[in-house]
């Protein structure tokens, strides 16, 4: 209870210092003095997890949409939401989605040519924005010089053997585990747990990190960000119509990093990744979604 409170706390901390909040909005009061809404990021039109046309903007009006790296996290929408979801869509001014999977499917879908793949939200602050903003955590626990960082949102029994099979090709012993709020009870032998990461703190062991194991998208996203070495696990089978696969692939493929999926069993799994052409490549797509947002809203 107490570390789940400073978790809490700390996730406070943030809000008060780094976003700037208007009163809360509700499906009956939503402030109507602004210029667009934005909407985005992750998993937001995934209709598998239930349709919610609170996250396609149905209560914006007249007031102009626009989707920035907005993730379906699927293969398709379900055929039973297919036409609200198109009425909704066809509203919006600027669509730009998560993965290059979503650009076919909402075209087709709007019969229109000019949805985009931009970078998820993560991306648009540099690595040295990024470090700035970790420097200032609180860590209560002691890192060890060598480590690497579990951070599992799924709970497949397969990653403890996956994670003490990593630890053995790598050569690194201590092993400090932040568990989700999807997987809060996730145990790994003979690791470290730190309950109380708010988000600072999970960025800062992210980029003190030796190698960080995950099947989370964002912590992926993070670690090529931070130019960290990383494995990603796969959390769901790749047959299942609700897999959020597809999501980890796109990022992966798009920077050359395919070989990073611990199924492969490459020896280029474990081996530290060049980071020089990617990071140029990250460079590029920063400066083509920010002047995509500019277009959007000011346009």
């Amino acid at each position: 209870y107490y570390l789940f409170n400073k978790r809490c706390a700390a996730f406070s901390d943030f809000h008060n210092r780094h976003l700037y909040m208007s009163i809360p909005a509700t499906r009956t009061n939503i402030p109507q003095s602004y210029d667009a809404y934005i909407v985005g990021s992750d998993q937001i039109w995934n209709c598998y997890n239930g349709f919610a046309p609170f996250y396609f903007l149905d209560f914006a009006g007249d007031v102009k949409r626009v989707a920035y790296a907005s993730s379906m996290g699927t293969g398709d929408f379900p055929q039973a939401y297919k036409s609200i979801v198109k009425e909704l869509l066809a509203k919006f001014s600027h669509i730009g989605v998560r993965e290059s999977t979503a650009v076919p499917i909402i075209g087709e879908l709007l019969e229109r040519t000019d949805i985009v793949q931009v970078a998820d939200p993560t991306f648009l602050l540099s690595s040295t924005q990024w470090l700035d903003f970790a420097m200032t955590a609180d860590i209560e626990i002691e890192m060890p010089f060598h480590f690497i960082l579990c951070y599992f949102v799924g709970n497949n029994s397969s990653y403890q053997q996956q994670v003490e099979d990593i630890k053995q090709h790598l050569g690194i012993e201590k092993v400090i585990l932040i568990p989700s709020l999807e997987n809060k009870h996730m145990q790994l032998p003979h690791a470290q747990i730190y309950n109380a990461a708010g988000p600072k703190e999970f960025v800062r062991l992210l980029s003190c990190a030796s190698c960080i194991c995950t099947d989370s998208f964002h912590a992926i996203a993070l670690s090529i960000n931070l130019q960290k070495d990383f494995i990603a696990l796969k959390r769901f089978q790749d047959a299942d119509e609700k897999s959020q696969n597809s999501r980890i692939y796109d990022v992966l493929e798009h920077y050359g990093l395919d070989h990073r999926i611990y199924e492969n069993k490459d020896l280029k799994l474990y081996q530290p990744i060049s980071y020089k052409l990617i990071n140029l490549k990250v460079i590029h797509d920063r400066e083509e979604c920010i002047a995509y947002l500019r277009n959007a809203i000011e346009g």
